[in-house]
């Protein structure tokens, strides 16, 4: 039997293109489109990975990935967060000291450290995974095999 992944991602392109590179390695997708959506998936069908988008309406990855963890019974799936920042986690020391350098994304970084931070003091760790967009479907594939097999 196939291991069931849930695609949470509220661009359809995106949910299409990462079903098809799961499905040609054997998995099966599930798709959701944003994180209300998703949540009930879980419920519905008990993937064993999820794929969650950060950015999403009526509930971020973020919020969703919380609820998940704060849940006895999906505490314990894995979680890869997609991003268009997934280096947010990273410091770009490139730039220490140079106070007239801003780096694109700034404020959505510093945004998401918060999360992570909040996340860490409510006792939730962070994310298996983050990928960045554009997503490479082999880096994608080789994260799912690591985290599911």
């Amino acid at each position: 039997m196939s291991k069931k992944v849930l695609v949470v991602d509220d661009d359809e392109n995106t949910v299409r293109f990462l079903s098809v590179a799961l499905r040609e390695n054997g998995y099966e997708p599930i798709s959701a489109f944003d994180g209300e959506e998703g949540f009930q998936r879980v419920e519905d069908s008990n993937p064993d990975l999820l794929l969650l988008d950060v950015m999403m309406p009526k509930r971020t990855g973020f919020v969703l990935f919380k609820q998940l963890r704060r849940n006895e019974k999906y505490k314990n799936i894995p979680v890869i967060m997609l991003t268009a920042v997934a280096d947010v986690l990273e410091e770009d020391e490139s730039h220490a000291g140079d106070d007239t350098f801003e780096r694109p994304f700034d404020s959505l970084r510093e945004s998401l450290k918060r999360a992570i931070v909040q996340m860490r003091d409510e006792g939730l760790v962070r994310p298996e995974k983050f990928i960045d967009k554009p997503i490479d479907p082999e880096a994608l594939i080789e994260a799912v095999k690591e985290l599911i097999g």
